[in-house]
């Protein structure tokens, strides 16, 4: 009996000892502690890696964080951008889970790393950490950005992509049922991608199996391969990443696939 008091009362501690470091991530995401020389790109990804080993105690710490976001937007953007503060604004109660190319909202600035989680060669396979974390955190919405990795690590085989597709979904929802879900169809590849690389040629197929997920599920969908038809010179040299002008537009579309800009 005494061992089991006493793991008890190390766990309590433990748990009390992450509340307050992760209390300690928004004190300074809101400059509470103006001393600290402490990046807010630091405390997303320690956010994110603190999320990942217990998603489920500190969801309510990331929902605190998009309260903050949304009552006094970044001040990593320029001064007197209107238009990107509107982004974070609206995206601030909202999570992305993707791969390089959702990895750019990142890198060109337009969102926080605490609404990204991206990682290169992103994938179903493997991406289990992310839906979990994701999960824990009870997003007001979840986009998913898979398919272009997963064309080649399922050797094309749309079958198993949907199988798979449909179970990180059925896990997710059980774990946040109020989470709105909202599908990217796959950036559409050039011509010259694909002949360097056949297997992203099935792109078609795979954008198709995620309209019939969506249909099942009865969830929105963000065209993102319109959009790259529509502004081909967003491509990169590539012909699968997308140039910083891309993500305004995709930024768009998914905010109106949303709501969120009502």
């Amino acid at each position: 009996m005494l061992d089991k008091n006493k793991q008890k009362y190390y766990y309590i501690i433990f748990i009390f000892a992450l509340v307050i470091l992760l209390l300690a991530f928004v004190l300074n995401l809101v400059d509470w502690n103006s001393s600290a020389n402490v990046k807010k790109s630091k405390i997303d990804k320690d956010l994110k890696m603190a999320m990942a080993y217990s998603p489920d105690g500190v969801g309510v710490i990331q929902q605190e964080i998009a309260k903050v976001e949304r009552e006094n937007p970044s001040k990593n953007m320029a001064d007197g951008d209107d238009k990107l503060a509107q982004y974070r604004t609206a995206m601030a109660n909202s999570i992305i889970i993707g791969d390089s190319i959702t990895e750019g909202f990142t890198v060109y600035g337009f969102l926080s790393e605490d609404v990204v989680y991206s990682q290169i060669g992103g994938s179903l396979l493997g991406s289990g950490n992310l839906f979990s974390a994701a999960a824990g955190a009870h997003p007001a919405n979840l986009y998913l950005a898979f398919g272009m990795n997963d064309m080649g690590n399922f050797a094309g085989d749309v079958d198993k992509f949907y199988s798979s597709y449909k179970e990180k979904i059925d896990t997710f929802k059980k774990d946040s049922p109020d989470t709105n879900i909202i599908l990217l169809r796959i950036v559409t590849p050039s011509k010259e991608a694909i002949a360097n690389k056949p297997v992203i040629g099935n792109y078609d197929k795979f954008n198709k199996a995620i309209s019939k997920i969506a249909k099942k599920y009865r969830l929105k969908i963000v065209e993102a391969d319109k959009l790259i038809r529509e502004n081909p010179d967003l491509h990169e040299s590539d012909g699968i990443h997308v140039k910083k002008n891309f993500y305004p537009l995709l930024l768009e579309e998914m905010i109106k696939a949303s709501g969120s800009n009502n």
